[in-house]
């Protein structure tokens, strides 16, 4: 039995950043998203749930589809059936970015799988670990951790000792932690057995003696923990010839602490399992993605609604993708070859979002 990151051929080596087009609803002072879509400052806890989760526990189905009026639908249908494979089987991985002669995209292409695979991860509520665009940072900042930027009103930017942005000795001022880690250890890439609040939290307090900051699973920052050419595929920031098709620890983290429920505890009665079920060619399902000749690049739109506390659930998302040079794969995965363990504004009511 082969694990995902095993049987995908790679290839290409030119790392040519992309332009992501962003198109931000409501406030941008509410843009301030953590782990979960819907953090902000006064509302750091926020836990963000799929479609349809109302506190009570078993298996949390949420239908994905394509939009029938995308202009590949052919070739989309292989690289939507990879993503919800990759999503249902929460497997983490390492070494999962594949470059130059390790991917199957020629130079100018951008791999369409890769980005529904970010995409879909921000519709069932999950958010950049980074600052990424919405933080308005310019584009050699934005791999900083994901903070509120605290009373002083501005983000505080120190990569410390080790030069490294997103690592743990990063001096970060009164900025505001959005972004869940492990108790103690603060390693981005290495999963516990245990997820949920008695593992994870954003406080500051929890982690291990010497580190300054919470560190985020940013491609740099994972040779430091000896886990070198890995990167959570939430973090913001695509690359032409490349591919990045399975999990990291920390998106598998984020999506567990979910599923711990209202209680934030494993193990107990209000717990699920989410499982992705695609649909095929229709407008009519939870997750509706599309492919259409806009100039934008992707993002995924949401609306939520409170649950109790901090706790929110989804009630509608859609991923946009625009008319670039798209490589889609023609190599299905099986359900046999996995290994399975086991935004962005708005309202005090209702927040959407539109999130690349």
């Amino acid at each position: 039995m082969q694990s995902f990151q095993d049987q995908r051929t790679s290839l290409s080596a030119r790392r040519l950043a992309i332009a992501l087009s962003l198109a931000l609803l409501f406030s941008p002072s509410l843009l301030q998203a953590g782990a979960f879509i819907g953090s902000t400052e006064a509302n750091p806890d926020v836990i963000l749930h799929p479609h349809g989760y109302t506190g009570q526990g078993g298996v949390l189905t949420v239908s994905v589809c394509l939009d029938p009026t995308s202009t590949a639908l052919p070739q989309m249908d292989i690289p939507m059936r990879n993503v919800v494979t990759v999503w249902n089987a929460l497997e983490t991985t390492t070494d999962n970015l594949r470059l130059g002669a390790e991917s199957e995209l020629e130079a100018d292409e951008v791999d369409w799988e890769s980005t529904i695979l970010h995409e879909v991860g921000h519709c069932i509520g999950i958010a950049h670990p980074n600052a990424a665009t919405e933080s308005g940072l310019p584009a050699a900042q934005r791999n900083y951790t994901k903070v509120a930027d605290g009373p002083n009103n501005t983000f505080d930017l120190d990569p410390g000792a080790d030069g490294i942005i997103g690592s743990a000795d990063d001096v970060r001022g009164d900025d505001v932690n959005l972004h869940w880690y492990r108790n103690g250890t603060n390693n981005p890439f290495v999963l516990p057995a245990t997820v949920d609040s008695t593992t994870y939290s954003r406080a500051l307090g929890n982690l291990p003696g010497g580190d300054l900051f919470v560190a985020n699973a940013d491609r740099a920052v994972s040779a430091l923990y000896g886990v070198p050419n890995t990167e959570a595929s939430m973090q913001q920031g695509a690359f032409f010839d490349e591919e990045q098709r399975t999990l990291a620890a920390d998106d598998v983290a984020t999506v567990r602490l979910g599923m711990s429920g209202l209680d934030e505890i494993e193990g107990t009665a209000d717990d699920y399992t989410l499982n992705l079920e695609y649909v095929g060619v229709t407008n009519s399902c939870d997750i509706v993605v599309r492919l259409n000749t806009s100039g934008s690049f992707a993002f995924c739109q949401t609306s939520s609604a409170l649950i109790q506390g901090n706790h929110r659930r989804l009630t509608f998302a859609s991923v946009t993708t625009g008319d670039f040079n798209w490589f889609f794969t023609t190599d299905l995965l099986g359900n046999a070859e996995i290994f399975a363990d086991g935004f962005e504004s708005g309202n005090t009511t209702a927040w959407s979002a539109t999130v690349p």
